[in-house]
């Protein structure tokens, strides 16, 4: 006999039955470094949504930045004023040591509050590498097992004395039996909490996906049609027939309330003093392109002379060949500078490193 329990709604609009794990409230907020710690991987899943640029590469990115330190990481996590890490893969384990390494210099960096949390999909895992997890700090475990049947007993009999140990799986529409009785597992074990993610496709994993007779969500550029409601009818399964705590994780969470409030924090470091923080994190400003004719040079000192611009408002960023400036004054001067052969426009960018263009307007 279960007791009552209630779906509750996230602020991020993900629904959920118990508690949800502090890995997630954090990830919500926006104050999740996500830490890609390898992009290799042995186990194959064909639904990996891994990019071309991390999958089977040994690569380490700190959001969307390639870092080759644990400094550069460290700086990353500072541009968002991370509260805790997750460290993904690819498999975290397959490079253990630097794994570990990574977990004991963040937890020197931000102090023992610092939540950190991984995932892997070697099940099971040596009591060995448990405690090393458990020594260097590692708040939380997020198994990527779907096949019932691995023994787990020792694992989290040995892990929950000191860490937090969940499952992470996909909601795949034709499984909902399977992972039904992957759950009645995981509360005979006692597990703290299942995360279930909505299968999703990308530019890497849409052949297999297809192979496996999966479409696109209609109203979706990504999202599996038939994983939300696998995934719902899941979730009110674990919550009359289990003790769970389970959250059902959106791609509408992870595309937009997760990366939109990240990016925000994010904005707020590196927004020049002209530059407009929209609600969605994104950076807008105005652009003045000089005609072919005249060099960066020549025309911040003509906006100078000619409109007496503020210096101070100006940025000559040489890599784009612009000049960008506020809003305000780029519209002031838009007609005149089209008359002499000048592009003008307002761009909103993303807050990343390569701060990548989303639109351009020309005025």
């Amino acid at each position: 006999m279960f007791l009552v329990r209630e779906i509750h709604v996230s602020r991020g609009g993900s629904i959920y039955v118990g508690r949800l794990p502090e890995g997630c409230r954090q990830c919500m907020r926006g104050s999740k470094l996500v830490l890609l710690i390898t992009g290799l991987c042995t186990r194959g899943c064909f639904y990996c949504p891994l990019s071309g640029e991390r999958r089977e590469r040994d690569v380490i990115f700190a959001n969307e930045v390639e870092v080759e330190s644990v400094e550069q990481a460290i700086a990353e996590a500072q541009m968002i004023d991370a509260e805790g890490m997750g460290i993904t893969g690819g498999e975290p384990l397959l490079k253990l040591q630097r794994t570990l390494n990574y977990i004991q210099a963040f937890k020197n960096r931000f102090g023992q509050q610092f939540h950190i949390h991984l995932y892997t999909a070697i099940v099971p895992i040596s009591i060995n590498v448990i405690n090393q997890l458990i020594e260097a700090g590692l708040d939380e475990l997020r198994l990527h097992r779907f096949t019932a049947g691995v023994d787990l007993k020792n694992i989290v009999r040995v892990m929950k004395r000191k860490v937090k140990i969940g499952f992470e799986i996909p909601a795949i529409p034709d499984q909902l039996e399977q992972m039904k009785r992957l759950l009645h597992e995981l509360d005979i074990l006692n597990l703290d909490f299942v995360n279930i993610n909505e299968l999703e496709f990308s530019p890497l994993n849409a052949g297999e996906l297809r192979r496996h007779g999966f479409q696109l969500r209609p109203d979706s550029v990504a999202a599996v049609n038939g994983s939300e409601e696998t995934a719902i009818a899941l979730v009110e399964w674990a919550e009359e027939n289990t003790s769970l705590n389970v959250h059902f994780c959106p791609l509408t969470l992870k595309d937009g309330t997760q990366l939109r409030n990240r990016f925000r924090r994010r904005a707020t470091h590196i927004a020049k003093p002209f530059e407009y923080i929209t609600d969605e994190g994104l950076l807008v400003k105005g652009i003045i392109i000089p005609p072919p004719t005249m060099t960066l040079k020549d025309a911040f000192e003509f906006l100078c002379s000619e409109y007496e611009l503020p210096k101070n408002q100006i940025w000559l960023n040489f890599e784009r060949s612009q000049i960008e400036t506020s809003i305000l004054l780029v519209k002031r001067v838009a007609k005149h500078l089209k008359l002499r052969g000048f592009r003008v426009g307002i761009a909103e960018e993303h807050p990343t490193d390569n701060r990548l263009l989303v639109t351009f307007t020309p005025l």
